[in-house]
């Protein structure tokens, strides 16, 4: 069977669409092309979008909204789309709106937002590796050997996983979210994973998840910028992928990596860390061996198992599946159902994993033993039900947050009020 095609646009991916402003040249002419997005986009922005997780919650949705107030009416939007100027006056405009949202918080929850320097730190990392170039001269050493000493070089850099894959079309991207062609003449993909810290996912869906989850991209993007530039010194061109800019959708390269097997969660599952990882990777034409996929049972366990779906409060992820692809079972996953639950918590949420059993660790073991032998299967989810309930939860707050606990939103401790505590 052909392989499952995974090029796409990341004009098109959720994130590039909420960092659209309402009113803006890129805006209009991005759901000129895709007006069935629009709609549900707007509904998601009306509710405080990406200023609700940027914030840490600290305005509430009507306050956000005052705050990036914006020209309407037929005429504004006519004269937006057709005359350039109009369209860079209000771009300037709603942009600055948009950056004194965390300007006028109060000192706590301002002091709380800043915490999050991920953005920032990436762009930093990001902006270093532009400026080194290749060496001169190209290092010539036997695929197989450069392979070991890349993998090797990623784990002293800090990746807690790393693997290599062949980079084909159907594993690319063919522009980036600021609209740029992506350029497809890497040949090798070298995918790699860090892990976040679970004593502060198990405390899903509060502030500690997304300063994990930030941390674990920044994480990502440090060990890229140190590969990126250790092949460079090598003489070979590469392209870091971090938070900042994407060649390639990083979860189906990292299967092929062999990394872990995507769950029913639509994320990468590892053995290792479940879905408890941040992805990245560096393209590179450097000659390398790459990996072959790696097939654990990881399916027909999520098959058996289901807590991402039964725990996930938006109800996004499906608990029947609803179809076969070619490289295994797939369920549905409903990813403006997922932002809405972001946007109220105003954290990335985060249930999904912690709720996975492979994120509270199963033995090597029992992994290796799994596959096709449903019974093992049910051993784990035994063991994980009798370790962690309904799912791992740690009620009291982690002490980089306990300070600001009078800014948690009454929606979330509702939801909370009835959770198993770890």
């Amino acid at each position: 069977m052909s392989k499952r095609t995974i090029s796409c646009d990341e004009r098109d991916t959720l994130f590039a669409r909420l960092r659209l402003i309402a009113g803006t040249r890129e805006y209009l002419e991005y759901y000129h092309r895709h007006p069935e997005r629009q709609e549900a986009d707007d509904a998601l922005r009306e509710c405080g979008g990406l200023a609700r997780l940027g914030t840490a919650g600290g305005w509430t949705i009507d306050q956000i909204k005052e705050m990036t107030a914006r020209p309407t009416g037929r005429i504004i939007t006519t004269l937006v789309r057709v005359l350039p100027p109009v369209r860079d006056t209000v771009s300037r405009r709603a942009a600055k709106r948009i950056s004194r949202i965390t300007d006028r918080l109060p000192i706590e929850p301002r002091i709380q937002a800043l915490l999050d320097d991920s953005t920032r730190t990436i762009e930093d990392y990001a902006e270093a590796d532009r400026r080194r170039t290749p060496a001169a001269h190209q290092v010539d050493i036997p695929p197989g050997r450069m392979s070991a000493v890349v993998k090797e070089a990623s784990k002293f850099y800090g990746a807690s996983l790393v693997g290599i894959t062949r980079m084909e079309n159907d594993l690319s991207y063919t522009h980036r979210s600021n609209g740029e062609p992506v350029s497809r003449s890497f040949a090798y993909s070298i995918v790699y994973a860090v892990e976040m810290p679970r004593e502060l996912i198990n405390r899903a869906p509060h502030r500690e998840t997304l300063l994990a989850t930030c941390n674990g991209y920044v994480d990502a993007a440090r060990v890229g910028a140190r590969l990126s530039g250790f092949i460079k010194s090598l003489g070979y061109k590469t392209s870091l992928n971090s938070m900042v800019k994407y060649d390639v959708p990083l979860v189906p390269l990292a299967e092929r990596a062999g990394l872990g097997q995507r769950g029913r969660c639509h994320f990468i599952v590892t053995k290792e860390y479940g879905n408890r990882v941040r992805l990245g990777a560096v393209l590179t034409n450097l000659p390398l061996e790459a990996d072959d996929p790696s097939d654990f049972g990881l399916h027909e366990f999520c098959r058996l198992c289901g807590k991402c779906a039964t725990n996930c409060p938006g109800k996004a992820i499906s608990l029947e599946r609803t179809g076969q692809h070619e490289d295994g079972p797939a369920w549905t996953f409903d990813e403006i159902r997922c932002m809405r639950m972001w946007i109220e918590y105003a954290t990335d949420c985060a249930i999904c994993i912690a709720s996975c059993p492979f994120t509270q660790g199963v033995s090597a073991e029992q992994i290796a033993a799994m596959k096709n032998r449903p019974g093992i299967m049910k051993d784990i989810l035994r063991e994980d039900r009798v370790r962690h309930g309904d799912r791992a939860f740690i009620q009291k707050e982690a002490p980089i947050v306990n300070w600001t606990a009078s800014n948690r939103t009454s929606s979330l401790s509702n939801h909370l009020s009835n959770d198993q505590t770890d």
